[in-house]
């Protein structure tokens, strides 16, 4: 299933945030989103996803068009990570399995646990699935929000700044998460950041949102000191050190 964005225009009162934005992710793709702050790269993501509803333009999963779709049928299809979680007393595990809600009659089933299991073993989170959530690292408490999307079974995942707030070594080890799960299971990632060079690690392809628009997009070949500089309004080089390109501010 592939995900298209057909230009899509969102205002706040006047003013346009969006202004006619759009691409397509396919199954098993990272998209980074990226610009500066106010870019309306959040925004961006809650249109995706319907949490606003945009004033032109169209998001198509397929052939079906989201606003069309009733809420369980988007939920089994997109699971949206937002920047802020909010911690409740709630264990790791039963956090999870909320995450099956939209595939849920009357009671959780067999396969909902088989399912909540499967993706604590993927993001490594047997040793905490007992502990409660309002006691969870910040690393911890980003690995169980995105199982929690993951055990949604979606076809599209949405993440808004996933590693805000991390450190180097747990941001390196969700967004490897992220990577390898998604991958595996065919999943199209559209994923808001703001570390351009974790952008480049990680990502398949790049979206650099300006003036509401669509600037530049496409593989690393856009990420460009040009495309850079416009963007953020600072110089740049971008440079290769063994096999991994960097941006470096001048």
């Amino acid at each position: 299933m592939i995900l298209q964005v057909d230009g899509v225009v969102f205002r706040y009162g006047s003013v346009a945030v969006l202004d006619g934005v759009g691409f397509t992710v396919a199954p098993g793709e990272f998209l980074a989103v990226l610009g500066n702050n106010g870019a309306g790269k959040s925004t961006l993501l809650k249109c995706i996803n319907r949490i606003l509803q945009p004033h032109d333009g169209a998001v198509l999963l397929g052939e079906h068009d989201v606003r069309r779709l009733k809420g369980g049928e988007l939920a089994r299809c997109i699971g949206y990570v937002p920047q802020r979680t909010e911690s409740t007393r709630m264990t790791v595990y039963d956090t999870i399995l909320l995450g099956r809600r939209p595939h849920i009659e009357w009671d959780a089933g067999r396969r909902d646990y088989e399912v909540t299991e499967r993706v604590i073993d993927q993001l490594g989170l047997d040793d905490i699935a007992l502990r409660y959530i309002d006691e969870l690292s910040g690393g911890e408490l980003q690995k169980t929000v995105i199982a929690r999307a993951l055990a949604q079974e979606p076809r599209v995942l949405l993440l808004d700044e996933p590693t805000s707030s991390l450190d180097l070594r747990n941001q390196l080890d969700v967004l490897q998460t992220v990577r390898r799960v998604t991958s595996e299971g065919g999943v199209a990632v559209v994923a808001v950041m703001h570390d351009l060079n974790l952008a480049l690690r990680f990502a398949d392809t790049f979206c650099f949102l300006l003036d509401g628009g669509v600037h530049a997009c496409g593989g690393p070949e856009v990420v460009t000191p040009d495309v850079v500089s416009s963007v953020y309004g600072v110089s740049v080089s971008v440079t290769s050190f063994h096999d991994v390109t960097l941006v470096v501010p001048l």
